[in-house]
């Protein structure tokens, strides 16, 4: 098989036969790997060492393996030696001369290859997992064969075997790379032409007989670790099953997003690491899970990996999983085409197997084919328990002695829990030792697992004294640990694919999560760290200060936000909401990292702390995870900090301010409603109605009188009342038309209900624009916590919709006469 490409000047070489263990009677078990050995060794053009030293010389590399059902010499080499190339190998494999010293020392090198095997936990297992899967087939012993079966072999035995096999009609050579095709088909006709025409010979094989049992077998060694295999009969290569049993190994254990990577490592932690395979040969072969673990989770690791294969029994896989699977496996081949050793090995394996050298093209086909109902009957068909053997092996030390009947015992139905469908939209609420709730909500959908924690803080929490220190102890906590500077820390959140950081808001503080579900065991534990041991260092601190008081400065740049800071300094002239967010210069650089620090132990109170985790998580698993850790938090009296709240403006009231720049900025608004009023939706609603591109305010101040590119209304709620207003950005000598606009727009809507158009329109906006934001695990955590933080409604995040629609025209209008008073409304205005 001549395969020319140009890609490189390189070539590789297989000469394939069809011989492997599989052909072997017991007495010669091993002899295959000796001959593989012993064609190295020497030929009458060649001495012994002299075949790789020649392939070297020429800037390439040459080596053999021996399988069940072949064995393959190789070579690659730059392109200009590829005629040497093959003269050498083709000489290795058909003249050696089993030199009877040679074959001394090498039945001696490769008994030490033999006991060398004995040490590899992994080896040993497989090793005994097939013997005990195929009683009858070759496929049950050692490819490598025996050290008495080894010793036992005279020179004679070998040559009658290799001459009995290593005949033409057994023989495939693939020539694939840089190459004239013309040119090596001669060369290749002068090397195999002459062969003498020995007949293959056909094997005597005893075929497995249909396993009805499921069996096991149990080792000690004087390993560290448990080893386990499970391992089902599948078909053999070419059958048509092969493609889906492909898939679902795929997408049961082979790479990090598998399900048995995430759900038994990192969710579980069950195991140290987790795989599976199918392992299809010419004859029917084995699907295999393995894993290694600690001792004492042996009987949970497999019951859980039993329960997962019952889940394939039961539930489709779904068609993300599936389409990423074919995707993977499909990525295979083009990689496999980026070598000449690549091509070479494929063309030969599938030739030599099948006869079939195109037999890929066929199978990829196959592949794309296979639905999520095929992978489930495959599953059903060959994943079942009168199919399995189990092995185990595990240390000799260990206290516990496991025996193959209670490997058994677990493969009894009443054993194995069905997979049950999880209810829609569980939610678990956990208090734990300390006060400190938890709420857990699974979704399976994206593999995202998301964390929110809230704690009474903020603005609210602040005095003209600390007013800012929630905010800078925002840019602290969570960007380094006493054990991660923030570089580190940084590349640690790279590494879960995620993010973890601090927030500040008016009401609350918290810190926020978000990775991978493949890598939950990772990032709890980064997040864990984070929140829990901030690092508070003055390099850290001085840094973060420094960006602060910056962004103070700043601030007077930004007009809009001036004119917001004017307006709430007058509309809460004592409560905190009155404060800046970001604080004062004066008040910031007194800050001390002790300060922060103080601040931060006061917050992380757990009697007033939430955390909430929506995502891609067994909940049981992710308690077990964070109770430890969260349970030390430090318990602590609630505090409880009632605020009074100032009376209502009784007139109104302006405040004007200058700045150079060329457009004036205009704030009017109102006392709001709290978190708690029944009203918030109606005036939410109303606010609707008036704001956005569709609203009366965007309507006729901006299309209309051109007197804006930016006006809205807006609505803050609080624990305590927030705000309603209205902002606009004009040109100066358009203020006063444009504060007219708005306070006959205001005016209108406390006059007269809104139409029912509008009202609609406002509703199924708001109701659609929600529930598109469900579909985010960060919209659903957030909403869960702070509903808890605040003493709202559990359900009020799944229910708000409802209350949204349920709204009319009368309670709009309630509302808006309720909150707009037109004659204490507060004006502010930055201007040039």
């Amino acid at each position: 098989m001549l395969v020319e490409t140009h890609q490189a000047p390189v070539v590789s070489i297989n000469i394939c036969v069809r011989v492997g263990s599989r052909y072997e009677n017991d007495s010669e078990a091993g002899i295959c790997h000796l001959i593989e050995h012993m064609l190295f060794k020497g030929t009458e053009k060649i001495g012994p060492g002299e075949v790789a030293k020649r392939i070297e010389a020429s800037g390439g590399d040459v080596n053999a393996y021996t399988s069940f059902d072949e064995t393959v010499y190789y070579c690659t080499l730059a392109s200009r030696h590829f005629q040497a190339g093959l003269d050498i190998l083709s000489d290795a494999v058909l003249n050696s001369i089993f030199d009877p010293e040679e074959l001394a020392r090498e039945k001696e090198v490769v008994i030490e290859e033999i006991l060398r095997s004995k040490d590899s936990p992994g080896k040993v297992l497989s090793e005994a997992i097939f013997q005990k899967a195929y009683p009858r087939h070759t496929y049950g012993r050692p490819i490598i064969g025996f050290a008495e079966t080894v010793r036992g072999f005279s020179r004679d035995t070998i040559i009658n075997f290799w001459k009995k096999w290593y005949v033409p009609e057994n023989i495939v050579v693939v020539i694939a790379g840089d190459f004239p095709s013309a040119t090596a088909l001669k060369r290749c006709e002068e090397i195999f032409t002459d062969l003498p025409a020995g007949k293959s010979v056909k094997a005597e094989i005893k075929q497995e007989v249909p396993q009805t049992e499921p069996r096991a077998v149990v080792l000690t060694n004087p390993v560290q670790g448990s080893n386990m295999l499970l391992a089902y009969h599948v078909p053999a290569l070419d059958h048509g099953d092969i493609p889906a049993l492909d898939i679902l190994s795929h997408i049961f254990g082979e790479g990090e997003s598998s399900r048995l990577e995430i759900n038994l490592k990192e969710r579980k932690g069950l195991v140290n690491s987790v795989y599976s395979y199918v392992y299809s040969p010419q004859d029917p072969g084995l699907m295999v899970v393995g894993y290694t673990l600690p001792d004492k989770n042996i009987p949970a690791a497999t019951q859980a990996i039993l329960e997962e294969i019952a889940a394939l029994h039961e539930v489709p896989i779904d068609q993300d999983e599936l389409t990423r699977a074919k995707l993977n496996i499909k990525s295979d081949a083009i990689y496999e085409k980026e070598t000449v050793e690549g091509l070479a090995r494929k063309y030969g394996y599938f030739e030599t197997i099948l006869k079939r050298h195109d037999f890929d093209e066929h199978y990829y086909q196959q592949i794309d084919a296979v639905t999520p109902d095929d992978v489930m009957q495959v599953a059903k068909k060959y994943l079942t328990m009168e199919n399995l053997t189990l092995g185990l092996l595990h240390p000799q030390t260990s206290k516990k002695k496991w025996s193959a009947d209670e490997l058994l015992s677990w493969t009894k139905p009443n054993k194995i829990r069905k997979p049950v469908a999880p209810k829609k939209e569980e939610i678990t609420y956990l208090k734990l030792k300390n006060g400190l709730k938890l709420i857990l909500k699974e979704n399976h959908n994206i593999p995202i697992v998301v964390l929110r924690t809230a704690h009474q803080g903020g603005l609210r929490a602040e005095n003209p004294k600390t007013n800012g220190i929630h905010g800078l102890l925002g840019q602290l906590w969570g960007k380094s640990t006493p054990r991660l500077n923030a570089e580190e820390m940084a590349r640690e959140i790279e590494l879960i694919a995620g993010s973890i950081g601090a927030y500040n808001g008016r009401n609350s503080s918290g810190m926020r999560a978000d990775f991978l579900s493949e890598k939950t065991r990772d990032g709890t534990k980064l997040f864990l760290e984070a929140f829990l041991e901030p690092n508070f260092s003055r390099e850290e601190f001085k840094k973060e200060k420094d960006h602060l008081l910056e962004a103070i400065r700043r601030e007077e740049d930004h007009l809009a936000g001036l004119a917001f800071k004017h307006f709430l300094k007058k509309l809460y002239p004592k409560h905190p909401y009155g404060m800046p967010m970001g604080g004062e210069a004066k008040t910031v650089r007194s800050f001390t990292p002790d300060k922060v620090a103080k601040t931060y132990h006061e917050l992380l109170n757990p009697k007033q702390s939430v955390i909430s985790l929506v995502g891609d998580f067994d909940t049981t698993a992710m308690i077990d995870c964070l109770r430890e850790d969260l349970e030390k938090i430090p318990v602590k009296r609630a505090n409880a900090r009632k605020l009074t709240m100032e009376s209502l403006p009784k007139k109104i009231q302006r405040v004007e301010k200058q700045k150079n720049k060329m457009q004036a900025h205009l704030v009017l608004g109102f006392r709001g409603l709290s978190f708690s009023s029944p009203d918030r939706y109606a005036l939410d609603v109303l606010n609707n109605i008036l704001a956005g591109q569709g609203g009366r305010l965007f309507l006729e101040l901006r299309d209309k009188m051109s007197l804006a590119y930016s006006v809205t209304s807006m609505s803050q709620e609080g624990i305590e009342p927030g705000y309603f207003g209205v902002y606009i950005a004009t040109e100066p000598r358009k203020v006063q038309t444009a504060i007219d606009g708005i306070l006959r727009e205001l005016e209108k809507i406390t006059s007269k209900a809104v139409t029912k158009e509008e009202l609609e329109r406002a509703k199924q906006y708001m109701v659609g624009a929600y529930e598109i934001d469900l579909q985010r695990n960060s919209t659903v955590a957030t909403q869960l916590a702070f509903n808890e933080l605040y003493g709202l409604d559990r359900d009020e995040w799944r229910i708000l919709p409802q209350k949204i629609l349920k709204i009319t025209q009368e309670d709009v209008l309630k509302v808006a006469r309720k909150v707009i008073k037109m004659d204490q409304y507060i004006l502010s205005i930055v201007s040039p």
